[in-house]
C-alpha cells in the first residue's frame, strides 16, 4: 500500500531513471524490491564492524547468508519496466562503502570503522597532541568471502542494467548473456554507451569497455547464439567509434591509444577490445565498424587512424586469434591476405 515513505522512495527511483531515458516509467515499491532490498540489508549486516562481536556462529551467519540468497532469488526478467524498476532500487550498491577513523595520540591510539570518534578523545587536541587519519573501505572490501560474493553475484544478475551501467565500479563479471537483449534497445543502449565513457583520463576512460570485452571473451568460450554474439560485437565497435569520434580533431594518433596500449600491464579485456574491429574485418566486415562510418569524412578517418595504431600496438597475433574464436560462433569467411604475385588467394568457409 502507498505511504508517504514510500512514496519519497518510489520518487526518488524515477529520478534515478530521469538521467537514463526521457520518458521514466513510475516505479512502485512491491514484493520484488521488498526482496532485493532486504538481501541488501543482510549483506550490509553481514559487514558491519560489529557483526563478529554479536557472537555470530557460523551456523547463524549460514542462516543470514541462505536468507540473502533467498531474497535475491527473484526471477530474471527481461521486461524493460522491471530492469529500470531494479536498476533504481541497486544504483548505488556499488557505491556502498564505509568510512574509517584512526586517531593517534601521545599515549596510544584507537580505530572507528565506520563510526565518528568520541569527542572526549578530541579534546586538548594540541596539548595530547592528537592526529586523526581517515580511510575508505570500498565494496570490495566491504563484501569478502565466497559466500557474500555468491549472494552479490545472485543479486547482481537480476539487475543487468546496473551491471552495464556501473561498469566502471568494479562489480561481479558481467554474463552478456543475461544482459544483451538491453543493447537491443536504442535508447538504454545509448545511456549505456554515453555513461560508459564519461572520463578523461585514458585509463578510467577504456575501463568499462576493457571490461565488457573480457566478459565477451569468456562469451566467446560458451555456446551462446549467433545474434547474441553479433548484438554484443556490433556494440564494442559502436564504443570503439565512440572514442575515434572524441578525437575528430586530432590529427596525428592517438594519445588514448598511445597511453593505454603501451602501459607496461594493460587491463584484462583492452587488447580484445581494440582487436575487435580489426578481427570482424576478417571474419564478417559489416559489423567491423559503426554504420554510416563513410559518411563523415573526419570521422572516418579518425577511425582509421585508431584501427592501424591498434594494430600497430597488438600485432597480428592478437587480430588472428580473436578472428578464429569468432569464426566459430559467426560462420564468417576468412579474408586472406594477397599472394606475392598480387592475386587474392582462395578462400573457404570454416
Amino acid at each position: 500500500h502507498a505511504t508517504v515513505p514510500l512514496v519519497a522512495i518510489d520518487e526518488a527511483r524515477e529520478q534515478v531513471l530521469a538521467d537514463i531515458v526521457v520518458n521514466p516509467p513510475p516505479c512502485l515499491f512491491a514484493e520484488d524490491e521488498l526482496n532485493l532490498a532486504a538481501c541488501v540489508h543482510n549483506l550490509l549486516f553481514l559487514a558491519h564492524p560489529d557483526a563478529e562481536n554479536w557472537s555470530l556462529t557460523s551456523t547463524a551467519r549460514a542462516k543470514v547468508i541462505a536468507s540473502a540468497q533467498a531474497f535475491a532469488a527473484r526471477p530474471r526478467s527481461v521486461n524493460r519496466r522491471r530492469v529500470m524498476a531494479r536498476h533504481a532500487l541497486l544504483h548505488g550498491f556499488f557505491h556502498i562503502g564505509r568510512r574509517d577513523v584512526k586517531l593517534h595520540w601521545w599515549t596510544g591510539s584507537a580505530s572507528f570503522q565506520g563510526q565518528e570518534p568520541p569527542t572526549r578523545l578530541l579534546r586538548w587536541s594540541d596539548l595530547r597532541r592528537v592526529s586523526r587519519e581517515e580511510s575508505r573501505a570500498g565494496f570490495r572490501e566491504l563484501f569478502q568471502g565466497a559466500d557474500v560474493a555468491a549472494v552479490v553475484v545472485a543479486l547482481v544478475r537480476r539487475s543487468p542494467l546496473s551491471q552495464l551501467l556501473l561498469a566502471k565500479n568494479q562489480g561481479p563479471h558481467l554474463h552478456w548473456e543475461d544482459a544483451v537483449f538491453l543493447l537491443r534497445d536504442a535508447e538504454l543502449a545509448r545511456a549505456i554507451s554515453y555513461t560508459s565513457l564519461r572520463a578523461r583520463d585514458p585509463f578510467a576512460l577504456t575501463e568499462a569497455p576493457a571490461r565488457f570485452a573480457a566478459s565477451f571473451e569468456q562469451m566467446l568460450e560458451r555456446t551462446p547464439s549467433e545474434a547474441d554474439v553479433r548484438s554484443v560485437a556490433a556494440f564494442l565497435v559502436h564504443l570503439n567509434g565512440l572514442l575515434a569520434f572524441q578525437e575528430i580533431g586530432v590529427r596525428e594518433k592517438s594519445p588514448i591509444l598511445a597511453t593505454v596500449l603501451s602501459a607496461n600491464q594493460r587491463a584484462r579485456g583492452l587488447a580484445s577490445f581494440f582487436a575487435l574491429p580489426a578481427a570482424l574485418e576478417l571474419v564478417d566486415p559489416r559489423l567491423a565498424a559503426p554504420p554510416g562510418l563513410d559518411s563523415h569524412e573526419g570521422f572516418a578517418y579518425r577511425y582509421r587512424v585508431h584501427r592501424a595504431q591498434a594494430a600497430e600496438y597488438l600485432g597480428e597475433g592478437v587480430i588472428e586469434g580473436l578472428a578464429e574464436r569468432l569464426r566459430r560462433h559467426l560462420g564468417g569467411v576468412l579474408k586472406s591476405a594477397p599472394t606475392p604475385d598480387g592475386n587474392a588467394p582462395a578462400q573457404s568457409a570454416s
